[in-house]
């Protein structure tokens, strides 16, 4: 098969305000058109078939880092600018980025820690800061989604587990806003200067922290990780400073955003939102369906590590980089009944890639599984006839995909 072939993907502009209103048409499109394409333009391959992303996040020959194995020139990437050396600082051990053997070491490390007693732990605590949340909210009578609930809620339980205190929630939200601005196509400066400036606010907190439990350690996540060892080798700084920047932007973006999205579609769907106030449809079940229809995170790329790759049966040389697309792979028609119908008690939902796959897969996705049921739990039991009072407006990104102004009346 070629190896290269000069096509564009029909109207996949991630800056152009059409496309972000309303990808899944054209996404769809290019599905069932050319499900592997290369586009000149981002010079990246594409991949948008269910069966293809799923086999694209399993093969370890592919990466997301190219460093063990070749040079930038080789890899045709540029350099990391040397402006930004604070954002590649706390990047440099995250588990998103590596690959073994230092990604196996890490992630055995962190999953001491991550342990499914400690994420079962989370339940009680989440449902009860979602009440807590709710309450004056009620007497009000209307809420923003975003920062009135899930932001809170979100970035709340991360600090608990983590072990941060109440009052640095805000710093915490403000530098994960501006960090995740660097994982978009089409990232400005002004956005790299700001997302370098919280990446170095944030490891300097966070080596605090770091220094604080080594002297008295606590029931916290952040304990753990200093405490953690596995055959004698533990975590060095850097590495916990990685891993607890990660936890928070990844877990609070894609809980925000899922749950953005989410009511958003439940709202635009009043039987769907129907079933689960009659109790028709399980909280976890509607979860995953929520993840499916509209995930949080529309690409994830990795990078072609060896010669002979082949997807699609389209084979892509060594050192070019594959964006899998994984809004157009969780509305593939080969792997869900009607997929673009959106069906909160539908039986194939888990099906979706939501979390990834392979070595890469989602550490925190029981975590998030907990906080979005019980969040959707406690909106439908504490807000039964939820309305949208304006249409959102989708944030001008295309990679953590989300809302703003999700304005709800709870009357």
């Amino acid at each position: 098969m070629t190896a290269r072939r000069a096509v564009s993907p029909r109207n996949l502009d991630p800056s152009d305000p059409a496309f972000l209103a309303d990808p899944y048409p054209t996404l769809g499109a290019l599905r069932e058109a050319t499900p592997v394409v290369y586009d000149e333009i981002l010079d990246r391959w594409f991949v948008s078939s269910h069966a293809d992303v799923r086999a694209c996040l399993r093969d370890r020959r592919l990466g997301r880092n190219f460093s063990h194995v070749g040079t930038h020139e080789e890899f045709k990437a540029e350099r990391p600018d040397p402006r930004h050396d604070a954002f590649w600082d706390v990047e440099r051990f995250s588990l998103l980025w590596l690959e073994p053997p230092d990604h196996t070491r890490i992630r055995s490390l962190l999953a001491k820690a991550f342990t499914p007693r400690s994420m079962a732990a989370m339940r009680e605590p989440a449902a009860q800061l979602a009440e807590e949340l709710l309450e004056p909210l009620l007497e009000r009578g209307r809420m923003e989604l975003l920062t009135d609930f899930a932001q809170p809620y979100s970035v709340g339980l991360i600090c608990r587990l983590l072990g941060v205190p109440v009052s640095r929630q805000q710093d915490l939200l403000d530098w994960s806003h501006a960090i995740v601005k660097m994982y978009e196509l089409d990232t400005s400066e002004e956005q790299a200067a700001a997302a370098n400036d919280a990446a170095a606010a944030f490891r300097t907190y966070v080596l605090e922290l770091i220094d604080e439990r080594r002297r008295a350690p606590r029931d916290d996540i952040v304990s753990a990780l200093v405490g953690a060892r596995d055959d004698g080798t533990r975590l060095s700084p850097e590495e916990i400073v990685s891993t607890v920047v990660l936890l928070l932007n990844a877990g609070h973006e894609a809980t925000v955003n899922t749950l953005g999205n989410g009511l958003r579609a439940l709202m635009h769907h009043p039987d769907q939102w129907r079933r689960l106030v009659t109790g028709e449809v399980p909280f976890a079940a509607a979860v995953e369906e929520l993840i499916r229809f509209d995930p949080p995170l529309q690409l994830f790329e990795r990078w072609v590590l060896e010669e002979g790759f082949e997807v699609g049966g389209v084979r892509i040389p060594r050192g070019e980089q594959v964006a899998l697309l994984f809004g157009a792979a969780n509305r593939d028609p080969r792997a869900f009944v009607d997929p673009d119908r959106f069906d909160v008690g539908r039986e194939d939902a888990g099906g979706h890639v939501g979390f990834g796959g392979g070595i890469h897969v989602c550490i925190g996705a029981p975590l998030a599984r907990i906080e979005l049921e019980q969040s959707l739990r406690a909106l439908v039991s504490r807000c039964p006839r939820l309305e949208l009072t304006a249409e959102p407006a989708r944030k001008p990104a295309f990679v953590i995909w989300g809302l703003e102004g999700v304005e709800l009346a709870l009357a």
